[in-house]
């Protein structure tokens, strides 16, 4: 992914193509707005008006090409209208994902998922240590000095 320090500091263009994942394209930079990328409202799939997405979608920079993280068509599903982009802004920073999905306040990622717990904490809470009792090491061998 492009990181957000990347696209402020200019390296999306203004009228540099954006394709999908799998290579279609899927328009044009009008210029970058905050963290969405506003696209012209020229291009064929647009119908006229402006469409935004989010600068987070952007997988890379490929010779002057925007690549998006997923393919164009279910990019589509994910644009936003100016009206979309002007109540996420005015509910500030915290009102969601991108997407519109609820923010998650526990666990995250597919692991996390797996194993319902936080990242970085072990499941039952031990150091690494294996199972048995106290002073044994993990090959049966005793740890006391004779």
């Amino acid at each position: 992914m492009v990181n957000a320090a990347k696209i402020a500091a200019g390296e999306i263009q203004d009228h540099m193509p954006v394709v999908g994942s799998d290579g279609r394209p899927f328009g044009t930079v009008d210029h970058v707005q905050g963290d969405y990328i506003k696209l012209t409202r020229s291009d064929p799939a647009s119908g006229g008006e402006h469409r935004y997405i989010p600068s987070s979608t952007v997988a890379g920079l490929d010779g002057g090409v925007v690549r998006l993280s997923m393919p164009a068509e279910r990019m589509q599903q994910a644009c936003l209208s100016e009206a979309e982009v002007q109540e996420r802004i005015s509910r500030g920073p915290d009102a969601g994902a991108p997407f519109g999905e609820p923010k998650q306040d526990g666990p995250h990622g597919s692991r996390a998922h797996a194993h319902g717990g936080p990242k970085g904490q072990r499941e039952h809470g031990t150091s690494g240590q294996a199972p048995g009792p106290g002073g044994q090491l993990s090959f049966g061998a005793d740890n006391k000095l004779t």
